[in-house]
This record gives C-alpha cells, structure tokens and sequence, in this order.
C-alpha cells in the first residue's frame, strides 16, 4: 500500500489540499496531510481542525487527523474537540485520552481544562460496555493519571 501512495509525495500542495478536503479516503487522505506535514504545518493544522470539529470522514480518519495536529498544536487541537457539536467516535476518543493521559503523565506545560476532561469521561461512561471495552485501557491510564493530578 506504501507504494500505492507514493504519488502523493509527489504531488502539488494544492492538489494535497483538495484531497484533505474532499476526503478521497482514509489512506489517501492521510497520507496527504502527513506529506502537507512536512511541507506546510499551519496549513495541516487548520485542515485538521477542520475535519474534527465538523465530524469529517470516519472515526480512524479523525483519530489518525487528531494524531498528526495534536502534535503541532495540542491546545487549538483539544479546544476543537471541545468544540465539535458530534460525538466523539471510540477510537478518537481512546487516541484523546491516550494522549492527554501522556500530557498529564510527563506534566507538560498543557493547560488541560477541566471541562473537556468532562467531556471526555461523560463520552466514555455513554458507550455501550462493547465500544468501552475497546478502548478501557486507554480509559483507565486516562482516570488514574487525571485523578493523580489531583482533580476528583
């Protein structure tokens, strides 16, 4: 499959552009933001913020989209999410919590509001057992490092 995307390497950044916006597909689509990544951050950035808060493409698109902006920006990042009218799909959800969980663990700078840890717990305790099950590992590094922060 990597060799099927090479091409987009290869293309012009707007060609890239439409591509993200138009979400041709889960592969292709990543593949472009990952190489507008490496030529045009901001511009990755305000795709990406864009495909989260409007609930663009499916769950693992958002979730890999959420992986590659958190990096860049991780507060306009959680801010959109907290933002964002639609529900928060499972692997999103488990990619949040990984990687808040991470922020809290190594006590970054990251100012992580209480109410989007709100959010996050509220979503997660609205999943059926089956799609809480999927991601209860994630859940439970989340609540014991949100709780060590001292938060109840």
């Amino acid at each position: 499959m990597e060799d099927e995307l090479e091409y987009i390497k290869r293309l012009e950044t707007s060609k890239l552009i439409e591509i993200i916006q138009d979400i041709f597909g889960f592969e292709e689509t990543s593949a472009a933001l990952l190489e507008l990544y490496n030529r045009d951050i901001n511009k990755t950035l305000e795709l990406g913020i864009d495909i989260l808060e409007n609930n663009k493409g499916d769950d693992y698109l958002q979730a890999t989209v959420f992986d590659i902006i958190y990096d860049i920006n991780p507060m306009k990042t959680l801010g959109c999410i907290y933002k964002r009218k639609a529900d928060i799909g499972v692997v999103l959800l488990g990619d949040i919590m990984s990687e808040v969980s991470i922020d809290i663990y190594k006590k970054t700078n990251i100012q992580i509001p209480d109410e989007l840890l709100n959010l996050l717990l509220e979503r997660y305790h609205n999943l059926d057992e089956f799609e809480q099950n999927k991601i209860i590992d994630y859940f439970t590094e989340f609540e014991e490092n949100i709780n060590a922060r001292g938060r109840t």
